[in-house]
């Protein structure tokens, strides 16, 4: 398959052109936003020779990067042109390279990589605007160009501010919504009925999620949780609660420390298909023990954690699973109205996350009460941004001894 069988939609072809330096490209959920500007950039990278420097504000391991995206529709159009390496993506042909960054915590080694002809900031809503001031100069051969892509978190996300409100010489601009994915037949009728429901019964969330306006929700679950720029080094680690998910939601894995009389909430992971045994182990790497094998079906590893993880109860098996790769873990306390015992509980904690866990800050600004066609609070959750919020409090629960009336669940 060649580039010209490549379908890139209309709205955002300006993205080929030469005659803008920035792009902020925005909108809600399934906008194609990220999907269209991979193909663009590996187009490109098949035309003519093109450096691509991809970058996040936070990344911590390849995993956190575009890299599995642009992988797998060099797989999906069969663009043999392209050599996957652990870190890099090379074109044999005429070179291209695209190479995977954070921008936080990393100046030196952005400020040290030559010639990019194009940078693209994924998840752009999180960057600083410090990282903006060193990407920009950084990003300096003639022709060069960047382009960020992102859903709007807050009023006034640095990005945004900057391409957007006030506005940059030889900016494109492009706002893009679940409508262009319907016109073109590319958005699956289970997100269909997911964006209907929202519109007629959650308006508020309807327009953060699927028309990308800032969080300006009423009725917040969690309205007084704080940032804080890392975890204290007096912070005592409590191990991580893990909310499952797989195709459609994100698995989430958060840590846990208490700090005097608060609680800290730090993002270990939040990704969708992820099977049990990747789980596990992104589990055991971030508490410092080699990944478990598999060989032959059958699982090795070297030192159980220990670090208590408190996970789903309703998953029993997948419990079991992340057990045998050698993580001490328990499903977390459940009964009737389970979650609003442990919400009242969190509610009264004194609550931070790290500025790094950007999905656990979307989450706050979004997980709200519903409420009923006269607008009044039903006094129960929406069942949407909490993959993150789950995990701490099955963790929190835990940590609190908080058993829920009339407990049923399993320990």
């Amino acid at each position: 398959m060649n580039a010209n069988e490549i379908q890139i939609p209309s709205e955002l072809a300006r993205l080929f052109d030469s005659d803008w330096r920035e792009a902020a490209v925005y909108g809600g959920r399934n906008s194609l936003k990220s999907h269209t500007v991979a193909r663009i950039l590996l187009i490109r990278a098949m035309n003519q020779r093109t450096r691509v420097g991809c970058f996040r504000e936070f990344q911590n391991s390849i995993a956190d990067s575009s890299m599995q995206l642009l992988t797998d529709l060099i797989a999906r159009y069969k663009l043999g042109d392209f050599k996957v390496t652990q870190n890099s993506i090379v074109n044999r042909r005429n070179a291209s390279d695209f190479l995977f960054n954070g921008l936080r915590n990393n100046i030196q080694g952005v400020k040290s990589i030559e010639g990019i002809d194009v940078a693209w900031v994924e998840e752009a809503q999180t960057i600083s605007e410090s990282s903006i001031d060193v990407l920009t100069p950084t990003v300096r051969k003639p022709g060069s160009q960047i382009i960020y892509t992102y859903n709007r978190l807050r009023t006034k996300d640095p990005v945004h501010q900057r391409l957007v409100i006030e506005g940059r010489p030889n900016t494109l601009v492009i706002n893009v919504n679940y409508d262009v994915a319907i016109k073109y037949g590319w958005m699956a009728e289970a997100l269909i009925n997911e964006m209907e429901d929202d519109k007629a019964r959650r308006p508020e969330v309807y327009k953060h999620k699927w028309l990308g306006m800032p969080s300006t929700m009423k009725g917040l679950i969690y309205p007084n949780w704080k940032k804080i720029a890392k975890v204290p080094a007096e912070a005592k680690y409590m191990g991580p609660g893990l909310d499952f998910g797989y195709t459609n939601d994100p698995s989430a894995v958060i840590d846990v420390y208490k700090w005097n009389k608060a609680y800290i909430l730090d993002e270990v992971c939040y990704e969708k298909r992820l099977s049990n045994f990747k789980l596990a182990n992104r589990i055991r790497t971030s508490q410092g023990l080699e990944p478990a094998r598999r060989e032959n079906d059958e699982i090795s590893f070297v030192g159980k954690t220990r670090h208590l993880t408190v996970g789903d109860s309703s998953e029993p098996k997948s419990i079991a699973d992340i057990e045998e790769c050698g993580v001490t873990i328990i499903g977390a306390a459940k009964g009737k109205d389970s979650v609003n015992n442990g919400i009242q509980l969190m509610q009264e904690l004194d609550i931070y996350y790290t500025e790094t866990s950007f999905n656990i800050e979307e989450e706050s600004l979004n997980y709200i009460w519903r409420v009923d066609k006269d607008d009044k609070s039903l006094n129960v959750p929406i069942d949407a941004y909490n993959h993150g919020m789950d995990a701490a409090r099955y963790k929190i629960m835990d940590i609190e001894n908080f058993k829920p009336i009339e407990w049923g669940g399993v320990r």
